[in-house]
């Protein structure tokens, strides 16, 4: 049995600064013995998928933390992209209120790519190029949302669990921020999402093996001097030594700090609370649960 994570993208916010583009959007792949659990789908998730070796077609799971447009812009590739290429066409969707009414607009019977769908459905291309090549009838792509109003066991597989918590101080009460933890025999992993340091974080991520954490802002300071919208690596630091974690893996950078000189920071700033394994997130970067190796 193994459990593996794999950062699929580590940027913050929406890419203002196109000069310095070097991370996809947001987006956690878990890997329990095979059954794979995406968190997220941000911009460029994915191409970055398959670099990582994954079969997209194989997630069957797919978690939001939140409805603003860099942690799921990414949703229609994966979705459509799979669809023609494999003819993938169910998936389980779970996130917060306005998660339906999401998957509606883009691939409902009047969503945004309801020409696109139909016409790769139902026109020429269906039976001469694509049924053909992915050796079976071409049915559009169907849905299981569950939109998530409390907090609990949201599903769970053969060796995984996921629980949901609305820990996260991110945007409300304009929109619900929700934090997932899995866990496994082999280990837990704990994705934030979008958050300030909190309390209540603190407490959903106690003890898990992996942490990862939102480490957007370098301090605290100007605009977020007395707001919890998102974590610095100082804030990081007391989170992870307060919950007892083993590993915790800051994501989330904003392009702006996305420098080496300034990232080289960040250990020092986390080590102030925090005596276990800090990893500043790069795409693709992949790590053993169970063991916290860098794998």
């Amino acid at each position: 049995m193994t459990m593996k994570l794999t950062m699929v993208g580590s940027s913050g916010g929406i890419a203002l600064d196109v000069s310095n583009v070097n991370r996809a959007g947001p987006s956690v792949l878990v890997d329990v013995d095979g059954e794979l659990l995406l968190f997220d789908v941000g911009r460029s998730a994915h191409p970055n998928i398959l670099r990582a070796g994954y079969a997209p077609s194989s997630i069957e799971h797919v978690f939001v933390t939140h409805l603003h447009s860099d942690h799921g812009v990414g949703l229609p590739d994966l979705v459509l992209s799979q669809w023609i290429a494999s003819g993938k066409n169910h998936w389980n969707v779970y996130g917060p209120e306005g998660t339906l009414h999401l998957i509606d607009g883009l691939f409902g019977d009047d969503g945004a790519y309801r020409a696109d769908i139909v016409s790769r459905s139902e026109g020429p291309a269906r039976r001469g190029l694509i049924e053909p090549r992915i050796g079976k009838p071409l049915g559009r792509p169907g849905f299981n949302v569950t939109e998530i109003a409390e907090p609990g066991v949201v599903c769970s597989g053969s060796d995984w669990e996921v629980r949901a918590s609305f820990a996260p101080k991110h945007s409300q009460p304009l929109l619900a921020s929700i934090a997932y933890r899995v866990e496994s025999s082999q280990g837990s992993v704990v994705i934030t999402g979008d958050t300030g340091p909190h309390e209540d974080v603190v407490e959903f991520a106690r003890g898990c093996d992996v942490l990862v954490h939102d480490c957007t802002i370098l301090a605290r300071t100007g605009f977020y001097t007395n707001r919890l919208t998102h974590t610095d690596p100082k804030s990081l630091g007391w989170v992870a030594a307060q919950a007892g974690v083993k590993t915790v893996i800051g994501t989330h950078i904003a392009l702006r700090y996305d420098h080496p000189e300034t990232l080289a920071s960040y250990p020092g700033l986390v080590a102030e609370s925090f005596s276990g394994q800090f990893l500043v997130a790069e795409d693709l970067l992949q790590l053993d649960v169970a063991t916290g190796d860098v794998l």
